[in-house]
């Protein structure tokens, strides 16, 4: 887990008020997963990161031309319910074609761009950008 990396995720994309809470469940495993019940939907998210994409969007090749258009690059940081993907880093394009939407939660975020995108349980897929 790169804790710095997720403090700096959840500063650029979460609600002001509510980053002190998500930095505290960082700190211990058990809390840690509460994170992605809490993160089921956009609630805690700043809304102006925002971005819904919907339909043919979402779609693998769709989704990676978009993400590479935003300067996403490898490697991808993940924070997903997934515990053999939680805290870990991917190439873009394999994930998203091959993993993606197999996982229930995904943060996934790119370091150099500072673009990440959210994915939930029910398909609904946001890139999240500042």
């Amino acid at each position: 887990m790169n804790r710095q990396l997720e403090t700096e995720i959840f500063q650029r994309f979460i609600q002001k008020a509510k980053v002190d809470r998500f930095l505290w469940m960082l700190e211990s495993p058990g809390r840690r997963r509460r994170i992605l019940d809490d993160l089921r939907d956009l609630r805690y998210f700043d809304r102006t990161s925002c971005e819904e994409l919907t339909g043919a969007a979402k779609e693998s090749n769709a989704l990676i031309e978009r993400l590479t258009s935003l300067q996403v690059r490898d490697p991808l940081y993940l924070i997903c319910s997934d515990e053999d993907y939680d805290g870990t880093e991917h190439d873009l394009i394999p994930f998203v074609r091959e993993r993606l939407w197999q996982i229930d939660e995904v943060i996934g975020y790119c370091r150099q761009s500072r673009v990440g995108f959210f994915k939930n349980h029910e398909g609904w897929f946001y890139i999240l950008s500042k």
